[in-house]
């Protein structure tokens, strides 16, 4: 694994988000690789200090007794457990809901940037196809059928996913078909076509028309920008698809108009 792979998977790993394989991977090149480990390093740094910063209480004596305490008996004889009704007083409410909300807001900023609204479908529906790359990339293979041939990559699909991919042959272009593969985008299996264009590797995920997140956003004429990775959308016929790959994002909203003006 090089450095430039690794530094897209450092976060996903911290977090554990990576299959083990992929996580294996990405810690036996932090060992060999000062830079990467200074970055992973960082990584930590930052969260033991949003730790630090949310306050942390220590509960009373008085109800650590409590808990210590023996439960009564739940027989006939036993008397109703009846606690005292006491209220905070309303400072201390409003207190412990605005904590609340800025520890939401760390959670929130951690994983995608500073705190506020909720990330809309189409910004998950992005995650997903970039976390399903970097996957592959990362993988010893990234393709379950490997094979130029239209004829042969399509029809392996059959049964596999709910859309079969297009299978559209590019190689006039400077796109090479070199295969598929089944992946997972959210919880659904789709097909993902491979292509080459010299040394970077195309990911072409179909899905189904009702995949949340599909035509919101940033779903555009040009490509999107996500972790150093371009990823366009485009309509194939009758099914639609993102494009993810390293390529530069010029390259790959060509790779797009090729694809929907081939079919």
């Amino acid at each position: 694994m090089d450095c430039r792979t690794a530094s897209m998977l450092l976060q996903p790993c911290f977090d554990g988000e990576l299959d083990e394989g992929t996580a294996a991977s990405v810690r036996a090149h932090i060992a060999a690789c000062a830079d990467c480990a200074r970055e992973m390093a960082a990584l930590q740094v930052l969260r033991d200090a949003m730790k630090r910063s949310v306050p942390r209480y220590t509960a009373p004596q008085s109800l650590r007794d409590r808990l210590k305490q023996p439960i009564p008996s739940a027989g006939p004889a036993a008397a109703p457990l009846r606690p005292a009704r006491r209220f905070p007083p309303p400072w201390l409410a409003i207190a412990a809901s605005l904590l609340l909300a800025a520890s939401l807001g760390a959670g929130l900023a951690w994983r995608w940037g500073p705190a506020g609204p909720a990330p809309a479908a189409s910004e998950l529906l992005l995650h997903d196809l970039v976390s399903s790359h970097l996957r592959a990339v990362a993988a010893s293979s990234s393709v379950d059928v490997l094979s130029s041939d239209r004829h042969t990559v399509r029809p392996w699909f059959a049964g596999k996913v709910e859309v079969a991919p297009p299978a559209i042959d590019l190689s006039a272009q400077g796109f090479e078909l070199v295969g598929g593969r089944v992946d997972y985008v959210g919880a659904r299996r789709v097909a993902v076509l491979v292509y080459k264009h010299g040394q970077h590797v195309i990911d072409l995920f179909v899905l189904p028309e009702d995949t949340p997140g599909m035509t919101g956003g940033e779903a555009t004429a040009g490509a999107v920008m996500r972790q150093g990775l371009s990823l366009v959308h485009r309509r194939v016929g009758d099914v639609q698809a993102w494009a993810v790959s390293d390529l530069d994002s010029k390259e790959l909203a060509a790779f797009g108009d090729a694809l929907a003006g081939a079919h």
